[in-house]
C-alpha cells in the first residue's frame, strides 16, 4: 500500500512538470503570452502614457569665449606705469580705468594741442573783430550814400572790404581748426580720452600721463604689469574676457547634418555641474568637414550670466531636432531587436506578450512608439532579455 501511494505521487509530479513546460513557441512578433519568470523581481514594467519627447543629436564640444568678448589692452606709445587700478579677477566695466602711465611722447602732443587751441580761439576773435569793423564801415557808407552825402564808389569800397574781411576770417578760422583737429586726434591715438583732452586747458600741472581703459565689460584674466615698469607699444598688459554669453563648438557627424538648422534649441551639460542643464541655440553650421573624423563644427550660443561655464570646458550637447508633445514613448531599455524586428514585451494576464512595434523619434533614454502600443499598456523595461530568451527556447 505504501509503495502504491509513492508511485502515484511520483507520476502526478511528473505530469505537472511536463504541463508547465509545454508553452507553444511564438509564430510571429505578436506572440501568445510568455509565462512570468520564477523570479518576478527581475522584471519591471512601466505604464505607457502620452508624454513629450524630443529627437536629439548627441555630440561633444568645447566652450569658447565669443570673438567680441575678448580684449587685449596695451599702450599705443612707450611709457612707464605709475598706477594700477585692476588686477587678475577684477570685474570691470567698459571705459573703466585699468592703469595710468607717464610718457615723454605726449609732452609735445599736449603742447601742440594747447597751441592749436589758442590759435583757433584767437582766429575766432580776430575774425569776428575784423568782420565787425568792416560791417560798421559798410553800414556807415551806406547811410551816407542814401543821404547823398558820399559817392557810390565809397559804398562799393566798403562793401569790398566787408567781403574780404569775411573771407579772410573764414580762412583763418578753418586753418586753425584743422590744426586743432589734427592735434586732438594725435592725443587720442596716444591714449588720451575726450574728457582728459577737454580738461587740458584748465590743467595747471602738465604731467605727461595717460590711462589705459577697458573697451568691454568683463573680468581681468591676465595682468602683465607692475608699477614702475617701462613698456612699449608691443606689450599686452591686460587680457579681459566677457563670459555673459559663451560659444560651444560641437562635432556633429556629417550623416546628421540634414537634421541640423540654425536656431534649433540645444541642451548641454558639463561635468562640473552634473545636476544642471544649460540651454542655447545653434548660431553657426561650419562649411568644412573634418576629413579625419567626418564631423562638422556646429556652434551654439548660451547665456552664462553667472559665469559658471568656463572657457575650454568640455560639454555634452544635445541638438533638439524634432519635438512631439503628445507621443507614446517608452524607455530605450524596453525596446529589443528580434531577428531584425523591433519588439517589446507587454504584460498580459499572468504572463508577458511579445509585440512588434514601430519606433519614431529617439533620444538618449526614450523612444517614441508610433505603432504597436496604446496608453495604459504595461511594457517591460527591465528583465525583457530574459523573456526574449524564454520565448525563443520555448520555455
Amino acid at each position: 500500500m505504501i509503495h502504491r501511494t509513492i508511485l502515484l505521487l511520483t507520476l502526478l509530479s511528473a505530469t505537472v512538470q511536463v504541463g508547465c513546460n509545454r508553452t507553444p513557441p511564438a509564430k510571429s512578433a505578436n506572440s501568445s503570452p510568455t509565462p512570468a519568470p520564477a523570479q518576478n523581481s527581475a522584471v519591471e514594467t512601466e505604464i505607457v502614457s502620452p508624454q513629450s519627447i524630443a529627437g536629439v543629436i548627441p555630440a561633444t564640444g568645447k566652450i569658447l569665449v565669443p570673438e567680441n568678448g575678448v580684449a587685449m589692452i596695451g599702450p599705443v606709445n612707450q611709457g612707464r606705469i605709475v598706477r594700477l587700478y585692476a588686477g587678475q579677477g577684477t570685474k570691470v566695466r567698459k571705459g573703466q580705468k585699468l592703469a595710468e602711465l607717464e610718457s615723454a611722447d605726449i609732452d609735445q602732443a599736449e603742447a601742440d594741442y594747447l597751441k592749436a587751441l589758442a590759435d583757433y580761439e584767437n582766429a575766432l576773435r580776430s575774425s569776428a573783430a575784423e568782420v565787425k569793423l568792416a560791417q560798421q564801415s559798410y553800414d556807415r557808407n551806406k547811410q551816407l550814400y542814401e543821404q547823398k552825402i558820399t559817392a557810390g564808389k565809397n559804398l562799393q569800397s566798403a562793401e569790398h572790404d566787408l567781403e574780404v574781411a569775411k573771407a579772410a576770417g573764414e580762412n583763418s578760422v578753418n586753418g586753425t581748426k584743422a590744426a586743432l583737429v589734427a592735434a586732438r586726434r594725435k592725443l587720442l591715438l596716444l591714449g588720451l580720452n575726450d574728457a582728459t583732452i577737454d580738461s587740458l586747458a584748465k590743467k595747471t600741472d602738465l604731467a605727461a600721463t595717460f590711462s589705459l581703459n577697458s573697451p568691454i565689460d568683463g573680468i581681468v584674466v591676465e595682468r602683465n604689469a607692475t608699477v614702475g615698469a617701462s613698456v612699449g607699444t608691443d606689450a599686452n598688459l591686460f587680457k579681459i574676457i566677457n563670459l555673459s554669453r559663451v560659444w560651444i563648438d560641437a562635432d556633429v557627424f556629417e550623416k546628421d547634418l540634414p537634421r541640423v538648422r540654425t536656431g534649433q534649441e540645444v541642451k548641454l551639460t558639463v561635468t562640473a555641474f552634473p545636476g544642471s542643464t544649460f540651454s542655447g541655440r545653434v548660431i553657426l553650421i561650419n562649411s568644412v568637414v573634418d576629413p579625419e573624423t567626418r564631423t562638422v563644427k556646429v556652434r551654439t550660443e548660451v547665456a552664462n550670466p553667472d559665469g559658471r561655464l568656463k572657457p575650454d570646458m568640455f560639454a555634452n550637447v544635445q541638438i533638439v531636432t524634432e519635438l512631439n508633445r503628445a507621443a507614446i514613448s517608452i524607455p530605450q531599455s524596453a525596446v529589443l531587436n528580434d531577428e531584425g524586428k523591433t519588439i517589446v514585451f507587454v504584460a498580459a494576464g499572468n504572463g508577458y506578450q511579445k509585440r512588434q512595434v514601430q519606433a519614431g523619434i529617439q533620444n538618449n533614454d526614450r523612444v517614441e512608439i508610433v505603432d504597436g502600443l496604446t496608453a495604459g499598456d504595461k511594457v517591460v523595461v527591465k528583465g525583457n532579455y530574459l523573456l526574449l530568451e524564454q520565448s525563443k527556447s520555448g520555455q
